[in-house]
């Protein structure tokens, strides 16, 4: 039975991960949603059991069209719970569950074209991470109606606002804790110092009077590294919505020099300067990468 009032197929879509990756599992489901004429639900019982790095559901910050929440109580140790949905994603990907139509990614890194193809004749499960511009370019400007993020600012974080948009502003975004690595990149997770010198050295030859604010999970980081003749901000806002905060504030600046993230991705596919200018790093030995969007500069580091 559909899970919608109205009667049309719904597409359900499992939400998982952090801020960014949640974005990707929003992004794809709404544009199959829109195209296909169904209601769309997002399924965040994920986050019950995220026994890993415990991320909480983040876009209820977004002001997202009417769509149902699929969400249970935790009956199982959260471990248990874990496993169970493993399983369970198994056996939805053998195509012998009734009802539901059910897309399981099958690989993260290939992009998978049965999302563009696919005709919603019923209720539709999507669950990956859908890390691809291509699952819903064709809806760019819906999404960035439907992403308009409008946090609650105290009087520094709209001095800082003010700065960064009075400014030819230019959001450096770092991703350091998560993949546990030290300075030097060694497991190919981080990026090295290497590629944001060479971005920001791009960056001084394709604007004028760069203004540099620096966003990441590690700020002091920075200071191993940065040059000393050139100015710089570094923004991190700590306490429960200190990341989303700090997302709004990159999505407001003028151009950007994004890391191997979700997090930096979505903020600068956000960011509205017409003129803005995307460096992002080709893959080389990193573990994880993500296609860059129309348009953006992948750099040799």
């Amino acid at each position: 039975m559909s899970e919608s009032d109205s009667g049309r197929p719904v597409v359900i879509a499992k939400i998982v991960g952090g801020l960014g990756n949640q974005l990707f599992c929003y992004a794809a489901a709404r544009r199959m949603s829109l195209l296909g004429g169904a209601d769309l639900c997002l399924d965040i019982n994920f986050f019950r059991s995220d026994i890993y790095f415990g991320r909480e559901y983040r876009l209820d910050c977004f002001p997202l069209p009417s769509h149902r929440v699929r969400q249970s109580r935790l009956l199982l140790p959260a471990v248990a719970d874990t496993y169970w949905w493993r399983i369970k994603r198994k056996i939805a990907a053998t195509g012998i569950l009734p009802g539901t139509d059910y897309l399981i990614e099958r690989d993260p890194h290939e992009f998978d074209a049965r999302l563009l193809s696919h005709q919603i004749t019923r209720d539709t499960y999507l669950d990956g991470y859908w890390q691809d511009e291509r699952y819903f370019a064709e809806v760019a400007e819906q999404l960035r109606i439907d992403l308009r993020l409008l946090p609650e600012l105290n009087d520094e974080q709209r001095k800082l606002m003010a700065r960064i948009g009075s400014s030819n502003s230019v959001a450096i975004h770092t991703r350091r804790m998560q993949y546990a690595v030290s300075s030097t990149g060694d497991g190919g997770g981080s990026l090295t110092p290497s590629y944001y010198r060479r971005a920001m050295e791009t960056i001084l030859d394709l604007t004028q009077s760069p203004v540099f604010f620096c966003f990441g999970d590690d700020p002091a980081w920075f200071e191993e590294w940065w040059p000393a003749s050139i100015p710089r901000t570094v923004v991190h806002h700590a306490g429960p919505m200190g990341e989303v905060i700090d997302f709004w504030l990159m999505t407001q600046c003028r151009h950007y020099i994004v890391a191997n993230s979700t997090f930096g991705w979505w903020s600068a596919w956000l960011g509205r300067a017409l003129d803005k200018k995307v460096l992002a790093p080709k893959r080389q030995n990193l573990v994880f990468s993500i296609p860059c969007a129309s348009g953006w500069v992948e750099l040799d580091w």
